[in-house]
């Protein structure tokens, strides 16, 4: 048999392959049912973002932080204004 006459699916190895099964899972659905987990997929990656996207301002502001108490103590100043009457 050659390896042409297999589609997604079709072939042994396919029963291993999660991106073999996912194809046959999606052309076996009815489309609705695809459409909403295809919606679904969409609103957990945008929530993952919004969670790293909330851990990546949590440490930046950790950082500035860190750095503000690490930096040296700005120097007094070396001139002063003497008002002239």
């Amino acid at each position: 048999m050659d390896a042409h006459e297999h589609g997604p699916g079709a072939s042994p190895e396919c029963a291993l392959c999660p991106v073999c099964v996912l194809l046959q899972a999606l052309t076996t659905a009815r489309p609705e049912v695809t459409g909403h987990l295809l919606a679904a997929g969409r609103e957990l990656t945008l929530a993952l973002k919004a969670a790293i996207d909330a851990q990546v301002d949590g440490y930046d502001a950790a950082s500035t932080r860190a750095a503000a108490r690490s930096a040296p103590a700005a120097p007094a100043p070396r001139l002063q204004r003497i008002p002239v009457d």
